[in-house]
């Protein structure tokens, strides 16, 4: 019988019985559903696997640094996260209830991976990285920078995706699938760190920054 799951859930069943995290899928219904219950350590966490697969522009660009010829292609950061973040709320609010955290797995499938790396999520969580110029009553007094700051294109803030407690990438490399979890600061329900630590899964959060400058993921050990 062929399985009707993606790639990208397959994958992440594997990395879960490998891990021994119980994972059990969710049976769909006539409301959009995430895709599975997720328990660590008896946690229920609800989980929604999405899937970002090249577009023309990309597979054109593969096919042609398989053939050894370069190709430019232009992407706007964190873009096509920031699609599965809202694809994926109304199927995670509706199961969380503001009982459970919320993980969203992305999963790049393709050659090169060119929307899911760190700086990318970055962005497309907390907005484009923007430099802030002061302008002088003076005209003779040239614009200055004031600093720099996250600005338009966020996705999480204290009042929207509030249901997602954190964003997952899931990767393949030399055989083996990893997964990496980088935390939503304002989620209504935060995932705890302590239980995804006990499944040895690397994991981020947004550190302090001072004043004018803008805040970077720090390991959380």
């Amino acid at each position: 019988m062929l399985s009707l799951r993606t790639a990208s859930e397959n994958l992440f069943e594997d990395f879960c019985y490998r891990r021994g995290i119980r994972c059990r899928r969710v049976i769909t219904g006539a409301t959009r559903t995430p895709d599975y219950d997720v328990f660590l350590s008896r946690r229920k966490v609800v989980t929604e696997v999405k899937e970002i697969t090249p577009n023309p522009a990309e597979r054109a660009a593969d096919a042609a640094l398989a053939k050894g010829q370069p190709m430019v292609v232009s992407i706007t950061p964190g873009q096509r996260v920031r699609g599965r973040i809202s694809d994926s709320i109304p199927q995670i609010k509706s199961r969380a209830k503001r009982r459970f955290p919320g993980l969203l797995i992305v999963y790049e499938d393709g050659p090169l991976p060119r929307h899911v790396d760190e700086y990318q999520i970055r962005v497309a969580m907390f907005g484009f990285e923007s430099v802030v110029f002061a302008v002088p009553s003076d005209p003779r007094q040239s614009p200055y920078s004031m600093g720099r700051k996250y600005g338009r294109g966020r996705k999480m803030t204290p009042d929207h995706s509030t249901s997602v407690s954190a964003i997952g990438v899931l990767s393949v490399r030399g055989g083996n699938i990893g997964l990496t979890i980088y935390h939503n600061p304002h989620a209504r329900i935060p995932l705890p760190s302590c239980l995804v630590a006990k499944y040895g899964i690397p994991q981020f959060k947004l550190a302090d920054a001072p004043h004018g400058a803008i805040a970077q993921w720090e390991a959380i050990i």
